[in-house]
C-alpha cells in the first residue's frame, strides 16, 4: 500500500515504463487520455496521447477506477474502486498529485464523479456504508477540496455522473445493487434490485426526472452512461439475473424529449449472448454520433449510429474496457493486458501500444 506522503510527492511518476508503439508524443498530438491501472500489486495512473504513448505515471493509494476533469483541463480527480475511500486530486498536464480526499465516515467512494460547469463544485458517486443509500457528495474545489454537503440519488448503488448539455443538470447511473461496507461487494438484493436514471439539479439538488426499466427488467443494472449530441443519454448496463436470460443490455433515454421510458438499442442475438451479460464502459466518438460500448467478458466494443439507433459495427479484442474519443474520428481502446487500440468507426481495430506488465483498468478518460 503506498502511503498519502508518496502519493503527494509523486514517488514513482519520474520512473517511466515506455510504450511500445506508432510514434512519440509531439506538438500536433495535444490531446491527453488518462487511464488506471495496476502493475503487479501496486496501482497507478496513466497519462498518455493518441498513439498511446506514455507521458507519465502517477501512483495511488488503492486500485483507480475512473476520472472527472475540469473543463479547463488543469485539475483532474482520480476515485478509487467501489467501495473506495480516497479520491486523488492531480495535474492531469504535468502529472503530480496536489490532494488527498479521504472518504469521510460511513460514505465510500463508488468510482465516478463530475463537475459543475464553473469548476468550483465537484460531485463524487458515494454509498453510506451502512444502509448502501447513495449520494453525491459535493466537494469544494476552492476550499481544499473540502466536502460541504450531499445530495440523495434516489437510489442504490450509484455509479457513474455526468453533467448535461445545459450545464446544470446532473444525471446518475443508480445501479439499484445493495451493499454495506460491513459486507464489502457482497451483492444484497438481487431478486429486488431497483436501478435508475436519475436528473438530478446541481444547484439544489432536486430531483428533476427518474426512469427505470420495466419490472421485469429490474434485474439490469444501470452502470454508465454516455451523451450524444441531442443530449439524449446512452445507457450501457450489467446484467445480474441467469447468462441464459435474453435481456437488452444498451439503452437510451431521450431526455430532450421529456420521456419517462427507456428504449433499448438492437443488436444481434449472436452478439448479445456474446457480451456475457455485461457492459464495461460507454463513450461517443467526438461527433457524438457513434457510441462504442465495450463488453471486456465479450471481448468487444460494439459502435452504434446514434442518428440511426443502429448496430454499425462490432470490433474485437482480448478483455477490453477503456474507451475515450479519438481526436479526428473513432475510439482509443484499453484492455487488462496492457495494450492500447485504435478502432475506427468502420470496426477496425489496430495495435497502437503495448504497456509490458501494466493492467489497464476499466475507464479511459479524455483528459484534453
Amino acid at each position: 500500500m503506498i502511503s498519502r506522503r508518496e502519493v503527494l510527492s509523486g514517488l514513482g511518476a519520474a520512473g517511466l515504463l515506455p510504450l511500445v508503439g506508432s510514434s512519440a508524443f509531439g506538438a500536433a498530438r495535444t490531446r491527453l487520455y488518462l487511464n488506471a491501472y495496476g502493475d503487479r500489486g501496486t496501482f497507478g495512473l496513466a497519462g498518455f496521447d493518441a498513439d498511446g504513448q506514455l507521458r507519465y505515471r502517477l501512483p495511488l493509494p488503492g486500485r483507480g477506477h475512473s476520472f472527472a476533469k475540469r473543463d479547463d483541463g488543469r485539475i483532474a480527480v482520480a476515485f478509487a474502486r467501489r467501495p473506495g475511500d480516497y479520491a486523488l486530486v492531480f495535474d492531469p498536464v504535468a502529472g503530480t498529485a496536489l490532494h488527498l480526499i479521504p472518504a469521510v465516515e460511513d460514505r465510500n467512494f463508488c468510482g465516478h464523479g463530475a463537475f459543475t460547469a464553473d469548476g468550483k463544485l465537484m460531485f463524487a458517486t458515494e454509498a453510506i456504508g451502512s444502509t448502501g443509500d447513495g449520494v453525491l457528495g459535493i466537494y469544494d474545489a476552492a476550499d481544499r477540496w473540502k466536502r460541504v454537503g450531499e445530495i440523495r440519488t434516489h437510489g442504490l448503488d450509484p455509479h457513474e455522473v455526468r453533467l448535461m448539455p445545459d450545464g446544470r443538470t446532473l444525471v446518475v447511473a443508480n445501479g439499484g445493487i445493495l451493499m454495506r461496507s460491513d459486507m464489502p461487494r457482497l451483492k444484497l438484493n438481487i431478486p429486488d434490485m431497483d436501478p435508475s436514471l436519475v436528473y438530478l439539479d446541481a444547484r439544489d439538488g432536486s430531483l428533476v426526472r427518474q426512469v427505470r426499466p420495466a419490472a421485469e427488467l429490474r434485474q439490469l443494472s444501470i452502470r454508465h452512461i454516455a451523451i450524444d449530441r441531442r443530449g439524449r443519454v446512452a445507457v450501457a448496463m450489467q446484467y445480474e439475473g441467469p447468462e441464459t436470460d435474453t435481456v437488452p443490455l444498451v439503452a437510451v433515454h431521450d431526455a430532450p424529449a421529456g420521456t419517462d421510458r427507456l428504449g433499448y438499442l438492437p443488436m444481434p442475438e449472436d452478439q448479445r449472448a456474446a457480451m456475457r451479460q455485461y457492459c464495461g464502459s460507454a463513450a461517443m466518438d467526438r461527433s457524438g454520433r457513434y457510441l462504442a460500448v465495450s463488453s471486456p467478458r465479450g471481448n468487444r466494443v460494439l459502435i452504434w449510429d446514434m442518428e440511426r439507433l443502429a448496430l454499425l459495427q462490432v470490433g474485437e479484442a482480448r478483455d477490453v474496457c477503456g474507451l475515450a474519443a479519438q481526436p479526428d474520428a473513432g475510439f482509443l481502446v484499453s484492455n487488462g493486458l496492457g495494450r492500447m487500440y485504435r478502432l475506427g468507426n468502420d470496426g477496425r481495430m489496430a495495435t497502437v501500444a503495448e504497456a509490458g506488465r501494466l493492467q489497464w483498468d476499466n475507464h479511459m478518460v479524455v483528459a484534453g
